[in-house]
């Protein structure tokens, strides 16, 4: 049954990181090389799309001849609607949207987060938080949250086809953090999947340190 595709967002400038981070280097393999063959393990997903910077298709066409390519938008939203641009109409049930900084993401993890779309709709990856929350106002702390409520969003975060389009259609001016926001103005329920702390996301020096040791243990 191969009835998704893969959109995966590699078009972050990596301002934290002080250079572009889909493209360093993870145990002698760039990022969001990590995160395409992610999905190319999966048999649900029938084409993927990577949308990044012209620089980057340039290097990543050549490697990757089965692959669709967009250029990346202003921002995360825009980026999202290039890469739903060059999509074949009606041709999948399933979207998974994926951060191309989240090289690490597990096979049975998309499988889960795709097979709880399929019957909720939509459904986001991701992990309880570990740490307390606290919510901070000025400065000083307003008030402590229950962190057992408290859940870290990942990717990939997966749609019926027609809900996400529907969600952008109608919400997609807005500047969101996550595509899963504006699905959720729609009045629709986002199931949260359980999935991995190793699903990390490279943003900072430190991110990449972990990263190397995490793939050596995982023997990736």
């Amino acid at each position: 049954m191969k009835d998704t595709c893969a959109i995966i967002l590699a078009g972050g400038q990596g301002s934290r990181m002080g250079r572009p981070k889909q493209m360093l280097l993870i145990n002698g393999k760039a990022v969001v090389q990590r995160s395409i063959e992610a999905f190319k393990k999966v048999p649900r997903v029938a084409k993927i799309i990577v949308v990044s910077k012209k620089e980057n298709i340039d290097i990543l066409s050549k490697k990757y001849k089965d692959i669709t390519f967009a250029l990346a938008g202003d921002t995360r939203v825009a980026s999202l609607k290039n890469g739903l641009a060059v999509l074949e109409q009606n041709k999948y049930k399933l979207i998974a949207v994926h951060d191309g900084a989240r090289p690490l993401v597990l096979k049975e993890d998309i499988e889960n987060c795709l097979k709880c779309a399929s019957k909720n709709k939509a459904s986001v990856l991701g992990v309880m938080s570990k740490d307390t929350i606290k919510k901070v106002k000025d400065g000083f702390v307003e008030r402590t949250l229950k962190r057992q409520e408290l859940f870290c969003a990942q990717t990939p975060q997966c749609y019926q086809t027609k809900i996400l389009q529907k969600a952008l259609l109608k919400y997609g001016s807005l500047d969101a953090t996550d595509e899963s926001q504006l699905v959720e103005k729609l009045g629709i329920k986002v199931k949260a999947v359980l999935g991995n702390y190793c699903n990390i996301k490279i943003t900072t020096p430190e991110d990449l340190i972990i990263a190397e040791a995490l793939c050596k243990k995982m023997k990736k």
